[in-house]
């Protein structure tokens, strides 16, 4: 079952009559992660980004907006390598104002590995793996939060999907 969470800006006091509808634009990055010809290949997680992809185009996202990235044939210069993830994830998040809707998907495999920050009660920062994870590392909650959690200003709606092991502190929400 997914996990819901309610975050709010880290030192802003929770409002819980804050909720703001979307008004302004809206944005989706979706990446979908089956790493085909590999051990650890996939079978759903593209087919996940195309029906997420459907159901955003029924909910009034532009098809202009939804970045789809996919490490299938029809991928094509979209490969979800973890520097082109980085890219998206800057791009989704670049302008966000009060009122817009923002929403991340991610369909692949999770994990984790040893903090080296010193926030984890656990010793270990969850990540999720780009589809050239074994040559370019994976990407940890850490920056996760610090690129798509951090810029966002009072107001931004973010919604994000994380359908991987390890997800329940993907974004390093408190």
């Amino acid at each position: 079952a997914p996990v819901v969470v309610q975050a709010t800006v880290l030192g802003a006091p929770p409002n819980p009559n804050a909720h703001i509808p979307p008004t302004g634009n809206r944005k989706a990055l979706l990446v979908g992660c089956n790493y085909p010809g590999t051990r650890c290949a996939l079978r759903g997680c593209v087919n996940d980004v195309v029906k997420m992809r459907e159901l955003l185009l029924s909910q009034g996202f532009p098809d202009a907006r939804i970045v789809v990235l996919r490490d299938d044939k029809m991928g094509g210069q979209n490969l979800p390598t973890k520097d082109r993830i980085i890219r998206e994830l800057r791009s989704l998040v670049a302008g966000a104002q009060r009122g817009d809707a923002l929403f991340f998907h991610y369909s692949g495999h999770g994990g984790q590995q040893r903090d080296t920050s010193g926030d984890e009660e656990d010793g270990y920062d969850e990540t999720i793996l780009p589809c050239d994870f074994k040559r370019a590392g994976q990407l940890t909650d850490d920056t996760l939060f610090e690129l798509l959690v951090k810029p966002l200003p009072e107001g931004c709606n973010l919604t994000s999907v994380m359908d991987c092991c390890h997800s329940g502190t993907g974004l390093d929400l408190p």
